[in-house]
């Protein structure tokens, strides 16, 4: 599920860019066939602890790629500089490839889902942006749900709207809890949401998310509680000339995903992948693979608040006071280990490899793993693509240009 997007120096410190210039490249994963590869894997070793499955894997090679090949330009872009409303995308921050090609698109900026066929041609736009059913203050994300609808949820009124395959709005819910509703995060297979509920913490310095998450039936209703993990690391400070409060540098966060019959909720702290069965809120597997990581230096943060700052419209005293409040920003124990997480329709793992300062890595580089936890290898995807869905023969992402037009890509993939 997609983040919110940023709205000034104090929040986009951590943001990560997605104005890189689009560059069609042919990836030329590896040589040789599928079965050769599969014969030089990386070390894999698995055990089972109170009954918990835990697999170590080893890093694969540096210069090493699986065998899979990613199209060298767009199969499709939906996304215009001028022309229909429709096709001009603003916060196209999610989307989801329905079966038969379908693409449906949520347009956060404007609180609409977009509807194109498989060739990128509009057919239809529902919801909008309002407080009425069907509408949205926040619209955040969408996703398939059971019996062919598409369900698409409201981050601020914490609603979550069903509508069928031809967008009649069928129902509306929330995720009720003691005292305050619970934030929708994603549906799952069978039909059930995760949601969230989140403690910032309180007063000025150095604040960590604690976050309760909760498997939830279609009704609303609690099924089971996966407990409190670690989320976003934060910074207030109020005794300069101007309050600054904002992402720490290179802040660690949480990471959620659906996984076969479990839930993914992994801190970046480390590299390790914990899920917790989703029927009894257990710990159930942990991944993990060799990583060294290390503390970023305050020449690192420094640079890191200097870029942020350059790329908002602050001037004059504005600018300096607010540099001045992010001098007393602590440091993070360590650089996040891995950037982003995801399960593809083959039930893969794809765990995106974090970029740390100095490093030359234009494309984004994701470690997969099998349905079990083994790793398989490395594999990149295309500059500038924030990749919002794998298929089985697809890669579905969004895209900004340097001129700031978003689109909707689909990427041939081919294992």
């Amino acid at each position: 599920m997609p983040g919110s997007k940023q709205q000034s120096a104090c929040f986009i410190i951590c943001a990560p860019t997605r104005v890189a210039p689009l560059i069609a490249v042919v990836f030329h994963l590896t040589s040789g066939s599928t079965a050769s590869a599969l014969q030089d894997l990386p070390a894999s070793q698995a055990r089972d602890s109170a009954g918990i499955r835990i697999f170590e894997n080893a890093r694969p090679a540096d210069n090493s790629r699986l065998p899979w090949r990613i199209g060298p330009e767009p199969s499709l872009s939906i996304g215009e500089v001028t022309g229909e409303e429709a096709y001009l995308l603003h916060g196209a921050d999610d989307a989801v490839m329905l079966p038969g090609g379908r693409i449906v698109v949520a347009n956060t900026g404007t609180g609409e889902i977009r509807v194109f066929d498989a060739a990128g041609v509009h057919q239809a736009t529902w919801g909008r942006a309002g407080e009425g059913p069907g509408e949205f203050t926040a619209l955040a994300g969408v996703a398939s749900w059971p019996g062919d609808s598409i369900v698409a949820w409201d981050s601020q009124a914490h609603t979550i709207a069903v509508f069928d395959s031809e967008g009649a709005l069928g129902r509306s819910f929330v995720l009720e809890a003691e005292g305050r509703p619970a934030e929708p995060r994603m549906s799952m297979r069978d039909g059930t949401v995760l949601g969230r509920i989140v403690d910032a913490g309180g007063g000025p310095g150095y604040r960590r998310e604690r976050i309760t998450h909760e498997v939830r039936g279609a009704d609303g209703r609690t099924l089971v509680s996966l407990g409190e993990h670690p989320g976003r690391e934060s910074f207030i400070n109020m005794e300069g000339r101007m309050a600054v409060f904002g992402l720490l540098p290179f802040s660690r966060s949480l990471h959620e995903a659906s996984w076969g019959e479990m839930v993914v909720l992994a801190p970046d702290d480390h590299y390790e992948i914990r899920a917790h069965d989703r029927t009894t809120g257990e710990l159930a597997r942990i991944v993990r693979r060799d990583y060294t990581n290390r503390a970023p230096t305050r020449e690192e943060v420094d640079r890191a608040i200097d870029d942020a700052l350059e790329r908002t419209n602050l001037s004059g005293d504005r600018l300096e006071w607010t540099r001045e409040g992010y001098k007393g920003m602590p440091l993070v124990e360590s650089f996040p280990a891995f950037r982003a997480l995801l399960v593809d329709a083959l039930d893969h793992l794809w765990v995106r490899e974090a970029t740390l300062p100095g490093m030359d890595r234009p494309a984004p580089l994701w470690t997969v793993f099998n349905a079990e936890g083994r790793v398989l290898g490395f594999v990149e995807t295309p500059e500038g693509l924030t990749v919002l869905e794998v298929g089985a023969d697809y890669i579905l992402g969004q895209a900004t240009d340097d001129l700031g037009v978003e689109s909707v890509q689909v990427w041939a993939l081919e294992r």
